[in-house]
């Protein structure tokens, strides 16, 4: 049996508030308990604590809802261990008060502060509904409050609708100027966004650079534009240029998947409209989903079958009338759908990755096509292959592009590598970069599509070009009487050939066309005119020497 003194020391020494308690028995009953000893952990909590005082005068000394009475009473009834979580108010903290019996004539507790241990817990928990960049509310919580504002649409007969925003370009900031003037982005963003925020109106942080606003109570639709269109002039006036896209319950679906997919969807068709602009869903919208969903689900079992094939469309001199060299243009003829539009399937194919199955195969098939009928015909002329912005910004390009080039035996200088002002949007800098290494393998470099982009003349600069492609919308309005498209076409021509460049005019079709662009000085004519689009066996037959191979429209 220890003695009070050595008892004394033991607890004295204990490193956590603890105190010593004896039972005050009435009848058989612990009414109270007399505190024996106070170390001087537990002083350090209640500092005018004494030996001799009652555990209840303890309790109102630190905080009159505890419950350490009742505890210690049923802590000697049945020998176990008791504890408490509470907070105090007089204390401004959290303990824990734990109380179990030593002997049937001593009780032992020990008080411990837990306000840090709390405080992380809570944080903890906060932090998995609140994103810690923008302290908004994150994509959990969204959707654990989500039933809660469907039932009140319900019970209310009101419609609510998401805003689906996207930052406009936030990756090429990162890449550009760094991760920190990223974040400076996206902080700043959900401040405007938060702005918005009232008792009918809630903004989350979904994740990446994309945010929902959940707008409730609402008695129509139409209340969506008001509230987008002063978003998106409060994040303008800011320089913060976003995409959005509106979806309504219960007007588009009732189901909560669908509404953020079809907010989603609209969102990114106001991507390809142009950006920085707000887009409502329509049934239209879910059928293109639907369909682009069955091209890509469809489109490695037709890789697979050989359902993809390459045609080559001639181009020719325009003074000479010698053949120039063929695009290679990828087809798909789908068992049960027909014929595909690679309008229709290319987009799909860059958004899944597989573009660059099918970007690999192109190369393989065009760099093989072009020595062989090198070696066959005697051939001299250019294969142009098109290099998706998706397939040309992949690590790997390069290295495929080497192995192919190896493997075929083709000579770099006979083949074009065909790009679109696309691959510069999201990094300009390697984009750029890709290029040059793609020009000093020898290879020749076209950009496609001239003159329907923003900033069509910095290209020019920046990029390793060899050839232009006039867009065919210039070439298709080039005999009206007004004269734009014409003018256009001639300051192009003219730009272009001063720096050097080979111009090819897309798109023709008449006689007039062919005319104007002879006047023009343009190089190079491509289209149904001089030659449509033809399988591998036919341009074969036609570099034979059978003229009449060759398919186009006769005038």
């Amino acid at each position: 049996m220890l003695s009070d003194f050595t008892f004394r020391e033991i607890i004295d020494c204990v490193k956590i508030p603890l105190i010593a308690l004896k039972p005050m028995f009435n009848n058989g009953d612990a009414e109270d308990f007399e505190i024996l000893y106070v170390n001087p952990e537990f002083s350090r909590i209640i500092a005018n604590l004494k030996t001799g005082t009652t555990l209840t005068a303890a309790v109102s000394m630190l905080e009159n809802g505890a419950h350490w009475l009742e505890m210690a009473q049923k802590a000697v009834e049945t020998k176990e261990l008791f504890a408490e979580t509470y907070y105090s108010e007089k204390k401004q903290a959290w303990f824990s008060f734990e109380l179990q019996t030593a002997t049937d004539k001593l009780v032992v507790a020990t008080l411990t502060d837990i306000t840090a241990k709390v405080s992380y817990t809570e944080q903890l928990k906060l932090s998995l509904v609140t994103d810690t960049l923008t302290t908004l509310p994150n994509r959990f919580q969204f959707y654990k409050k989500f039933q809660s504002v469907v039932d009140e649409a319900d019970q209310t007969s009101t419609k609510f609708g998401l805003i689906s925003f996207d930052l406009d370009n936030l990756k090429q900031l990162n890449d550009s100027k760094g991760q920190q003037a990223g974040d400076r982005l996206l902080i700043k963003a959900a401040r405007i966004f938060k702005s918005f925020e009232n008792k009918n109106i809630d903004v989350y942080r979904f994740g990446g650079d994309e945010f929902i606003l959940v707008a409730r109570n609402l008695s129509s639709a139409d209340s969506l534009y008001t509230i987008s269109d002063a978003v998106m002039e409060a994040l303008n006036s800011e320089n913060v240029n976003a995409s959005g896209g509106i979806s309504v319950y219960p007007d588009n679906t009732s189901e909560k998947e669908d509404l953020v997919k079809f907010a989603d969807l609209a969102m990114h068709d106001a991507k390809k409209a142009g950006k920085n602009r707000v887009l409502m869903f329509t049934p239209e919208l879910q059928k293109e989903f639907l369909r682009r969903m069955m091209y890509k689900t469809k489109m490695p079992a037709a890789f697979d079958n050989g359902e993809f094939e390459l045609f080559f469309q001639p181009q020719f001199d325009i003074s000479s009338n010698e053949l120039r060299g063929f695009e290679a243009l990828l087809r798909w003829n789908e068992p049960e759908l027909g014929k595909i539009s690679p309008e229709d399937f290319i987009p799909v194919a860059e958004e899944s990755g597989f573009i660059k199955v099918l970007g690999a195969w192109v190369l393989k098939k065009a760099f093989t096509c072009q020595r062989e009928w090198e070696e066959k015909f005697a051939y001299n002329g250019v294969m142009s292959v098109n290099a998706s912005p998706v397939q040309l910004m992949d690590d790997d390009f390069l290295f495929t592009l080497d192995q192919i080039t190896r493997e075929s035996g083709v000579e770099p200088t006979h083949v074009e590598i065909e790009v679109t002002e696309g691959v510069l949007i999201d990094d300009t800098d390697k984009a750029v970069a890709v290029l040059d290494e793609v020009k000093r393998r020898g290879f020749r470099i076209s950009l496609d599509d001239f003159g329907t982009g923003y900033s069509s003349l910095r290209y020019l600069q920046i990029l390793p070009l060899t050839t232009l492609k006039i867009d065919k919308s210039f070439i298709q309005s080039i005999t009206e009487k007004n004269g734009v498209s014409e003018n256009i076409t001639n300051s192009i021509i003219s730009m272009v050939t001063k720096m050097g460049l080979d111009t090819i005019a897309e798109g023709v079709e008449k006689v007039d066309q062919l005319k104007i662009l002879q006047e023009l000085n343009c190089k190079t004519v491509q289209g149904f005119l001089r030659g449509k689009p033809m399988s591998q066996a036919a341009i074969e037959e036609y570099l034979s020497g059978n003229k009449n191979a060759l398919d186009h429209i006769k005038e």
